[in-house]
């Protein structure tokens, strides 16, 4: 009997974090889609990036510029792609002021 109610409490708890599971699914579903709906992307080439501390001062100064939605900075590609309604001089400009270079 003792084995039992062991197991209804773990199907229990299997069956909560389940649900629990489908709802973060869901919730990142419409998160995904969402972003799928952000504003232009813009590719940039960074050039003096050398570590996790560089790629972070990229997006950091990227994710300052106003109009800009979402950063995602790949370091080994040396690559920066950035959605938002913002011109591309501007960004470069944020780039080269937190001490990197783009180049075409």
């Amino acid at each position: 009997m003792f084995g039992f109610g062991r197991k209804t409490q773990k199907e229990h708890v299997g069956k909560s974090h389940m649900e629990h599971g489908e709802h973060v699914h869901t919730e990142m579903g419409a998160h995904s889609m969402g972003a799928s709906h952000s504003g232009p992307k813009t590719v940039l080439r960074v050039e003096g990036m050398t570590c996790m501390h560089c790629k972070m001062s990229v997006e950091k100064a990227l994710k300052s510029v106003q109009g800009v939605e979402s950063v995602s900075v790949d370091l080994m590609r040396k690559e920066a792609v950035v959605s938002g309604s913002v011109a591309k001089d501007v960004l470069v400009k944020a780039v080269e002021d937190a001490g990197y270079s783009v180049v075409a």
